[in-house]
C-alpha cells in the first residue's frame, strides 16, 4: 500500500472512532459517575504506559526492604496517601469514589506488575487529568522509596497495621474525635 493511502486509511479510521465517541459523549457526557467505556479505560491505559520515560522503567528501589523502612513508608502512606487510597490500598474511600479515574487498587497486579521505577515516576510526577497530584516537591527521595516499599508491602498486609495505620491518618476539624 503506498504511504498516503495508509496515512488516509489512519485518518479515516481516527475520524470514525471520534465519531463514534462524540456520539457517546452526547448520551453520557464527561460525568465521574458513569463507569468508563472500553475505550476510555484503553485510552487511559495507553497514554499511561506512554507517559513513563523508558528510564524511569529500568529504575530500583535503592532502599532494601526491612520493617523499618517499611513501617516508615506505612506512616507516610497514612498521612498523604490514604485519604484517596484508603489504608489498605483498595482506593474505597469518600475521595477515592468521587475521583475519575477512581484510584487503582494499590493491591492487584495492575499496580504491584509496574516496576520501582514506574511507580517512583508516578508518585513524584503525578497522572495529569485525574486526581494523583504530583509529590516531587513534597517528598524526598527516600520517602517516595519507603512508599514504594509499603505498596509492595499492601498485599500482605495485617489487620494489626491497618488498625495502626488509622493512628496516622490525618484528622480534619470536622473529624468527631476532634469535638
Amino acid at each position: 500500500m503506498k504511504p498516503w493511502k495508509a496515512v488516509l486509511l489512519i485518518l479515516f479510521a481516527l475520524a470514525v472512532a471520534a465519531g463514534g465517541y462524540a456520539v457517546v459523549l452526547e448520551r453520557r457526557g464527561f460525568s465521574a459517575l458513569a463507569t468508563p467505556s472500553a475505550i476510555e479505560e484503553f485510552a487511559a491505559t495507553m497514554a499511561r504506559k506512554m507517559a513513563v520515560p523508558s528510564a524511569y522503567r529500568q529504575l530500583r528501589n535503592p532502599i532494601m526492604p526491612s520493617t523499618e523502612n517499611i513501617r516508615r513508608g506505612m506512616e507516610h502512606f497514612s498521612y498523604h496517601c490514604a485519604t484517596c487510597h484508603s489504608n489498605d490500598g483498595s482506593g474505597h474511600t469518600q475521595f477515592g469514589r468521587g475521583l475519575y479515574p477512581k484510584p487503582p487498587d494499590l493491591r492487584a497486579a495492575g499496580t504491584q506488575n509496574k516496576s520501582d521505577g514506574e511507580l517512583y515516576y508516578t508518585i513524584d510526577n503525578g497522572v495529569r487529568l485525574s486526581g494523583m497530584p504530583a509529590f516531587s516537591e513534597e517528598h524526598t527521595a527516600a520517602q517516595t522509596w519507603r512508599l514504594i516499599l509499603f505498596i509492595r508491602h499492601l498485599p500482605q498486609i495485617t489487620p494489626e497495621e491497618l488498625n495502626e495505620m488509622k493512628g496516622w491518618n490525618p484528622k480534619s476539624d470536622a473529624d468527631p474525635a476532634h469535638f
